[in-house]
């Protein structure tokens, strides 16, 4: 079938071609044939029409052209005839319009006017002279001829001059020009210039009528081509022997990728594992040099052990050592000690005599006294103290009991008021409380507060405790909600607008909403199939119509996904991701192409940017993977499975960002391949590929812009069906930043993308090889002058050429003799 396309495509383009050429052989012949006609009825040719005159002007105008008033002379030969009537119509003046009376013509008129000068000493009269049958005055007619020079040296004094060999000047103006013979100018030579064009639009036309036959020969076998290959593919046989086979081939094809990539990575790292195990050996052999180490491992183990042994001793000698300084210092303590107690015990020894003395002193003092008075005295003495002791108690006692009295009439008074007031306070409490718990059942009752909190439980019956505790569980739920009067006053506007929104977009659903005002706000009721419903309660019922119906567009979406996108849109976006990785591996072979000076490279990366788990990104690589590289028609019901799956999540993803829209426009979002992917720009330098963030020069950062975008548009581009349609980019300040050379990869990289630009630079021409033409304007001002200098260039790719200007009104003025 794909052979059949393509032949069938090549068949109908060349027959298009075909009639093209012959749509084109035929236009051609129109103006031939209708020229030929004209000379067959005795019409002789005319000098071409200058483009600066109007052709319709001269049919009503009196007079005549001047190549048809004028004839040689019979001395004159076909050589000067024919440079002298080369001159003539290089110059104008062989198509001038003559007036027979000489009056000028009006402005407007757009044509050239020949009027009689002064007379020459050598002037065109000699050659030529009028007709027997001029509709001008004979004598007008050569009063213009002697006005304009006429010999083989111009001597520069007369305002026109002609040469027998073509030259002429007017004015300032000189040139020259030839023909092989004369054609216009007398009724011999237009006849023979009539009949030798007869003759030549014969053999024109006589060659299309070839091409023709031609033509037609080869549409009719491009006709036959096209019926060969419809009986042609009529008898193919059929696809399924194939199918089959390449199926086999393919799923063999895998299985030996698979084995070969397993069969590198295992290579690949035994390499790697040896090259390490060399280094490890050489570093080995290298250290044990240094270190004057046996290299040999039972001899490093020995030493190892040996070195472990030492270790030890030298550990147990450093404890040992710590043992001995710590006992060293206690020992030092110790003596301190005991120097310490020694003194002491000399001081106490000290002490303890004096007091020794000190007590017999006093025994002796005391047996002198006993021996003096005797025991009455000590009796009297103990009951007197006894006795103050008594009455200083006694007065304590009652100055205490009296305190105690008053108090507690005092406090007897003070607890009797206190209990009256704790009795009202507590009636109005209670009061209170049942008055905020029948308020707050009324404010549950009217359903917001299960709006505003759902998953709070409320109580079946309103006891004290119970309705207590739901208090506190709102006053802590609802802790963080702001309740001042500004909040307050503007959940209240807010509400109203709410309201009147909702009342708008029931009203276009064909369904009402009432809302009341109560003691505890706005209870706000929708009429929905003919009931009064609460909006939670008409949130609930239609969540659960959505999910219902949700499940059925699910499974109609699992339908079409198994039915279509698995075959048909699997296979257009197969093709989509091969071309998008084509486009952008030709990209990169361009950008390759064009180095900076530095040696710097850029490339496009078109990588996945897959969204949620790490699961859902390897499940998408490897669903990519299938898309890209397998055909499918050697899919395995797995390969299907993983594609429908990975289509029907895109979708549900894109259903579930809630921006509206029918499944179809859901679809084509979710199927849209470019949104699975990514450009990034990276640059190549000591041979790697790194980001463009790193470190680089202001030139390397401004053509890492620069480069990608000319790729970017180009690629954009691409997407048009005509070849011939504009490419336009606009760059302002172009290439600010960047060396001249890497100016002139710039312009490369522009050419080979095929773009067309208009830039504004501060000094860039784009005069470059790499360009083969740049139109350029110039543009100059001087301070003090409100008006802009435009000169205008052409860059042909090898040189640049100053332009005329095609605007310019009035002709530079002419220096007077």
């Amino acid at each position: 079938e794909a052979a059949q396309f393509n032949a069938q495509a090549l068949l109908a383009g060349r027959l298009a071609d075909a009639n093209s050429r012959e749509q084109a052989q035929r236009l051609a012949d129109q103006p031939l044939a209708a020229e030929q006609a004209r000379l067959l009825a005795g019409r002789q040719p005319e000098p071409p029409v200058s483009l600066t005159r109007d052709v319709a002007s001269r049919a009503t105008r009196p007079g005549s052209p001047l190549w048809a008033l004028i004839e040689f002379d019979d001395a004159t030969d076909e050589a000067a005839r024919a440079g002298l009537e080369a001159g003539l119509q290089a110059a104008g003046l062989l198509d001038a319009w003559v007036t027979p009376d000489g009056s000028v013509l009006d402005a407007q008129t757009f044509d050239a006017l020949l009027s009689p000068r002064a007379p020459c000493r050598s002037n065109l009269g000699r050659v030529l002279r009028a007709t027997s049958n001029a509709a001008i005055d004979a004598a007008r007619i050569e009063a213009l001829l002697a006005g304009i020079a006429c010999g083989e040296d111009d001597e520069g004094s007369a305002e026109a001059w002609f040469s027998m060999r073509g030259d002429y000047r007017l004015g300032p103006l000189a040139g020259r020009w030839v023909k092989p013979q004369a054609e216009f100018i007398g009724a011999t030579a237009r006849e023979a210039a009539r009949l030798k064009r007869l003759a030549e639009l014969a053999a024109l036309r006589a060659e299309i009528e070839a091409v023709l036959r031609q033509l037609a020969e080869e549409r009719r076998s491009l006709v036959a081509a096209q019926a060969a290959v419809a009986e042609e593919i009529a008898r193919a046989p059929g696809d399924d022997a194939l199918r089959a086979a390449y199926a086999t081939y393919a799923a063999r094809k895998a299985s030996h990728d698979q084995a070969q990539d397993a069969l590198a990575v295992a290579a690949a790292a035994f390499e790697a594992a040896r090259q390490k195990l060399q280094r490890a050996q050489r570093e080995l052999e290298a250290d044990a040099s240094d270190l004057k180490l046996p290299a040999d491992e039972d001899a490093l183990y020995a030493l190892g052990l040996a070195l472990q042994a030492y270790r030890l001793a030298i550990q147990a000698l450093l404890q040992a050592q710590r043992e001995w300084l710590r006992a060293d210092h206690e020992h030092a303590g110790q003596q301190a000690r005991e120097a310490s107690a020694v003194q002491d015990l000399a001081s106490r020894e000290a002490e303890c005599q004096a007091k020794g003395y000190a007590e017999r002193a006093a025994r002796a003092s005391r047996d002198v006294l006993r021996e003096t008075l005797g025991a009455t005295v000590e009796a009297l003495k103990a009951k007197l103290s006894t006795l103050v002791h008594a009455v200083a108690d006694g007065e304590t006692a009652l100055r205490t009991a009296r305190k105690t009295e008053s108090d507690s009439g005092r406090k007897q008074a003070v607890s009797q008021q206190q209990l009256a007031d704790k009795e009202l306070r507590l009636s109005e409490r209670a009061e209170a409380r049942r008055a905020a718990a029948a308020q707050l059942q009324g404010f549950a009752e009217t359903g917001l507060l299960a709006v505003a909190l759902p998953e709070l439980e409320q109580p079946a019956t309103w006891l004290v405790d119970a309705t207590l505790n739901l208090a506190r569980r709102v006053e802590q739920l609802l802790a963080q909600v702001d309740a001042e009067e500004a909040d307050w006053e503007r959940i209240r506007n807010q509400v109203s607008k709410d309201y009147t929104e909702l009342g708008s977009a029931l009203t276009a659903q064909g369904e009402q909403a009432a809302m009341t005002q109560s003691d505890y706000g706005f209870v706000v009721e929708v009429r929905y199939q003919n009931r009064a419903e609460r909006p939670d309660t008409l949130s609930l019922i239609l969540a659960s119509e959505i999910e219902q119906r949700r499940g059925i567009l699910t499974a109609r979406e699992r339908e079409v996904m198994e039915n279509h996108l698995q075959a048909e849109v699997a296979v257009h976006l197969q093709t989509l991701l091969r071309a998008a990785e084509s486009q952008v591996e030709r990209i990169n072979r361009e950008l390759h192409k064009h180095p900076t000076t530095t040696g710097v490279r850029f490339r496009l990366s078109w990588e996945p940017q897959p969204e949620g788990t790490a699961e859902a990104v390897q499940g998408f690589d490897s669903m990519r993977k299938t898309l890209i590289n397998r055909s499918i028609d050697a899919w395995s019901a797995e390969d299907r499975q993983q594609v429908g799956a990975f289509l029907q999540a895109r979708t549900a993803s894109e259903r579930t960002q809630d921006r509206g829209g029918t499944l179809a426009e859901h679809l084509a979002a979710a199927l849209d391949y470019r949104r699975w992917h990514r450009f990034r720009v990276q640059r190549q330098q000591d041979g790697l590929w790194k980001k463009l963030s790193g470190p680089a020069s202001s030139g390397e950062r401004a053509l890492s812009l620069t480069v990608p975008l000319f790729a970017a548009a180009s690629s954009h581009y691409e997407s048009c069906e005509s070849p011939q349609a504009p490419r336009l980019v606009l760059l302002d300040e172009a290439f600010a930043g960047i060396d001249d050379e890497a100016r002139s990869h710039c312009m490369a990289l522009i050419r080979e993308f095929d773009l067309d630009f208009v830039m504004t630079s501060e000094r860039e021409w784009g005069c470059y090889a790499t360009l083969p033409g740049v139109s350029i304007c110039q543009l100059l001002r001087q301070e003090g002058m409100d008006a802009v200098f435009v000169s205008r260039w052409l860059w042909d790719g090898r040189a640049r050429q100053a332009l005329a200007d095609p605007a310019r009104r009035y002709p530079p003025p002419v220096a007077l003799e």
